[in-house]
């Protein structure tokens, strides 16, 4: 995998659901710290850190991309990227996902991801018409 195409495949592979391409954009001992709503946890290997991946999306139906991005940020890139689904007939859901990610000639090394959860559309909505007021430290 090139070194500068590794983060924008694994976005690629990641909205198309392409989970075995997903795994090809990982060194083969990648490391997952994965910080989730239940908890956090570890992944080690390209393979477990891609089944970890398609558990969440790979039954989806109604996937739509509404966002991805990808920063350089010092050594590291930050991607990030949400999803709109329906998970077995259940209402549509909004997840978003940011990883700081670290990459090496032979691909992500390490990946280091916080998770929204799997939000219900309207409550998702409704959070962001929620005005917010002045700041604790504004004058």
């Amino acid at each position: 995998m090139n070194y500068q195409s590794a983060p924008d495949s694994f976005l690629s592979a990641l909205s198309t659901r392409d989970f075995g391409l997903f795994a090809e954009c990982l060194a083969p001992q990648a490391q997952a710290r994965l910080l989730l709503p239940p908890g956090p946890e570890v992944r080690t290997g390209r393979e477990e850190i891609a089944r970890r991946f398609e558990g969440w999306f790979s039954r989806a139906t109604d996937f739509e991309v509404l966002e991805t991005r990808r920063v350089q940020v010092g050594p590291r890139e930050r991607l990030s990227w949400r999803f709109r689904m329906s998970r077995e007939g259940k209402p549509h859901e909004i997840v978003e996902q940011v990883a700081f990610v670290n990459v090496r000639p032979d691909g992500i090394s390490q990946i280091d991801l916080l998770c929204s959860g799997f939000v219900r559309e309207e409550d998702a909505v409704a959070s962001c018409a929620v005005e917010a007021g002045p700041s604790r430290g504004a004058r």
